[in-house]
C-alpha cells in the first residue's frame, strides 16, 4: 500500500501566492468581470500566478522539486511588485485574465531559474515562452470588460509549490511547499 501511495500522480505548478488583500482585491475584480461576462469565475482563493507549470509527477518526485526550489532560494531572488493595470481576453481560448504591463526582471530572473534548476533535476518542462498573467474567468463570453480605474499593485514576496485536484465543483489548489524572495 505505501508502494502504490508513493506512485500516484500529482498535478503539480509552481506559483505566485497573492497575500489576502491581494486576494481579496482580484476577488471583487472577478465578480465585477461575471456582471458583463458569462462563464467560470476563478474562486478567490484560487488566483494566482504562474510561475512554470511542472504537470503530472509521481508523488514520489514532490522532495525532488522542493530540492530544485531551495537551490533557487539561495541564489537570492529579489522580492519584486507587480503592477496589474488591465484585463484582457485571449478569445481563441475565451480565458479573461489580468495582465502585468511592465515584467519585473526579478519575476524573469525567478522563472528562468526555477526552470533551469527543474530541468537540471530531469524534469520536462513546456517550451515555450512565459507570459505572465493572472487567469480571472475562463469559458467567458464578454460583451465588455471594466477597466482598472487604478493599477493593482501585488507585492509578490514568497513563492509556492501547489498541488492541484481536480473535484466536480473546478478545481482546489494547495500550496505543499513555500520559499520566500529576499528584500
Amino acid at each position: 500500500m505505501a508502494e502504490e501511495t508513493r506512485q500516484k500522480a500529482v498535478r503539480l505548478f509552481f506559483a505566485i501566492w497573492p497575500d489576502k488583500e491581494t486576494r481579496t482585491q482580484l476577488g471583487r475584480l472577478t465578480g465585477r468581470l461575471a456582471s458583463v461576462c458569462e462563464g467560470r469565475k476563478t474562486k478567490a482563493e484560487n488566483i494566482h500566478l504562474t510561475l512554470v507549470f511542472v504537470g503530472e509527477v509521481n508523488a514520489s518526485q514532490v522532495d525532488a522539486l522542493c530540492r530544485a526550489a531551495d537551490e533557487i532560494e539561495g541564489h537570492g531572488v529579489k522580492a519584486f511588485d507587480l503592477v496589474i493595470e488591465r484585463i484582457c481576453v485571449w478569445k481563441r481560448k475565451n480565458i479573461v485574465y489580468a495582465e502585468i504591463n511592465e515584467i519585473p526582471q526579478p519575476l524573469i530572473a525567478l522563472v528562468e531559474a526555477l526552470q533551469s534548476s527543474l530541468s537540471l533535476a530531469g524534469f520536462s518542462l513546456e517550451e515555450r515562452p512565459y507570459k505572465p498573467h493572472i487567469t480571472l474567468m475562463r469559458n467567458a463570453s464578454c460583451k465588455t470588460l471594466p477597466e482598472r480605474a487604478e493599477p493593482m499593485v501585488w507585492r509578490a514576496r514568497e513563492w509556492v509549490l501547489v498541488k492541484s485536484d481536480q473535484t466536480s465543483d473546478g478545481p482546489v489548489y494547495t500550496p505543499i511547499g513555500r520559499w520566500f524572495l529576499k528584500g
